[in-house]
This record gives C-alpha cells, structure tokens and sequence, in this order.
C-alpha cells in the first residue's frame, strides 16, 4: 500500500489526507437530538456515532464545538439518536444547513413520548432505531466534544412490517454522498 503523505507533512496536509481517507469509510447516518432550556428542539446530522459498551449500555458522539447542538448538550446532558434509514434522506439537508434550522422538526414524524429528567426528547418515527442517552462523561479533542451517554431509552423498528416485507435499509454514507447495501450472495 502507498501513501501520498510522509512523516514530517504539515498539519494541514495530513488533516486533508485524514479527510480523503474517511470519505472511503462508509457509515450509518443519525440524526442527534436534544431541547434547549427553554423546550425547544435542536438536532444535527452526524455519522460520528458509535458505541462504547454493552455494560454499560453507552453511546459516543462526536460533535463539532461550533454546531449549533454543541451547547444545548452541554447543558441538558441528554441527547437521542435517531439511526435513519435510506428513505429518510431528504432530513440530511433539512439537518446540515444552518439556514433550513426552523423547517428540522416540522414533519409529522417528529414523536416526544418518551420522558426523562426534564421533558421529553425528540425521536424520529419510522427510524430503525432511537437511542436514548443521559451525558456521562466528555472529552474535549480538537475542535470536537465526545459526548458519551449511558443508554436509557431504546426503540427498534420491527425488522418486517405489517405486510412481511423487511425493514428499510440503513441509511449509509460513502465518499460524500447516499451509498447502498447490497446483499450477501
């Protein structure tokens, strides 16, 4: 295997090749969610999300100090992953532009049924997954929070629908844009 960078480059140069190199990693897209102190919902999209462990039951995201979420995390230490699947796209661009913030949680698959500490936390129906975490720890890393949440709340969409067909497949990113699985022969 080659490398187009060698010891001693440049800062910036190894984040651009870092960056190349994690367009060819394909992950799950979620949406994260939270309320402010005054109730009202804030989210983002973020393929940063990973679990830490079982037992605990815990989550990590990563999110950038400069997103808009970053502080209302900081204070409701609470947050709901929202694991999307492929049909859910469109709320990617509803959930990285700044400018579409007010339109995030006007669909009617936006649901506040479950219940913790202060209020209820937004969680997308229809989703294959909606994880629930309370803030327990944080690591400030470069220009990035790791927030990482003990598991309070899960919910799993049925892995067939009422008319047998199988779930939606997840939603997946790839070198910058939507990717699709396919299935193992």
């Amino acid at each position: 295997m080659s490398t187009s960078n060698s010891v001693g480059e440049g800062q910036q140069d190894l984040s651009a090749h870092l960056k190349e190199a994690m367009r060819r990693l394909a992950s799950s897209v979620a949406i994260v969610t939270s309320r402010d102190t005054d109730g009202q919902p804030h989210g983002m999209a973020a393929s940063a999300v990973i679990p830490v462990s079982m037992d605990p039951p815990s989550m990590l995201v990563a999110v950038n100090r400069d997103a808009g979420l970053h502080p209302v995390l900081q204070r409701s230490r609470r947050y709901c992953i929202n694991l999307l699947a492929d049909d859910q796209h469109p709320l990617l661009k509803l959930f990285s532009q700044t400018a579409l913030r007010e339109q995030r949680f006007r669909s009617d698959d936006w649901r506040d049924a479950w219940t913790t500490g202060d209020g209820p936390l937004p969680w997308l129906d229809g989703a294959p997954a909606a994880i629930e975490c309370e803030v327990d720890q944080t690591l400030d890393y470069g220009t990035h929070t790791l927030f990482v949440g003990r598991v309070v709340r899960v919910r799993c969409a049925p892995t067939e629908t009422a008319t047998g067909t199988s779930a939606p497949q997840p939603l997946v990113w790839l070198a910058g844009q939507r990717a699709r699985l396919a299935a193992a022969a």
